[in-house]
């Protein structure tokens, strides 16, 4: 999250982003205003319309720079650590903390994405393929011998994020880093059935 010193040195758009990020946690995406975003990132409304059409538009935006920072972050993580079941598991570990950190944002851009429209739909459609790739370049680092189809990676993907929303439905936010171990566990069940599939 950015911090107001750092807002400085940042565009209007981002600060944008940046507020109404500030402001879900304060109230909640539902509750959310433009003045609210615009109190948060210190610019007027007109500077807002410049760069967004409405509420819904600016949670693309941070939908989609949140995304590909988690994208980078577990990326950042795993690079030094060797291929196969460690990389999953510690790739687990960073996704499911770093959405813990901030229960009221990671509420937001799981479920409220989802009725932003068919935008919001496309938009969860490719960050959803580019953490399926992320899985398709892990099982090939892995040594298994190939690689996981488009559409099984997809499914692994899926499932890991239905386990995330039943616990965000739950109100388990706060105590996602508990999924690390399933998640893992399935992921290293996939791992050892392409081996043995071989």
């Amino acid at each position: 999250m950015t911090s107001p010193s750092d807002q400085a040195s940042e565009g209007p758009r981002e600060r944008l982003v940046a507020g109404l990020a500030q402001a879900i946690i304060e109230v909640g995406y539902a509750r959310v205003t433009l003045a609210d975003i615009v109190r948060h990132a210190r610019v007027s409304k007109r500077t807002f319309y410049e760069h967004f059409e409405d509420k819904d538009a600016c949670l693309l935006a941070l939908y989609a720079a949140q995304s590909a920072r988690l994208l980078a972050e577990i990326q950042a993580a795993i690079q030094h650590a060797p291929p196969g079941e460690m990389r999953a598991s510690i790739g687990a570990a960073v996704y499911l903390a770093s959405l813990q950190r901030q229960p009221g944002l990671a509420r937001t851009l799981l479920v409220e994405i989802l009725h932003v429209g068919p935008k919001g739909f496309e938009l969860r459609r490719q960050v959803m393929r580019g953490f399926a790739e992320l899985m398709r370049r892990e099982f090939e680092a892995a040594g298994t011998g190939d690689t996981l189809s488009p559409a099984l990676a997809m499914a692994l993907v899926g499932g890991i994020n239905e386990l995330i929303l039943e616990a965000v439905e739950e109100d388990r936010v706060d105590r996602l880093s508990e999924l690390a171990g399933p998640v893992a566990a399935f992921v290293r069940g996939l791992l050892e059935a392409r081996a043995l599939a071989k």
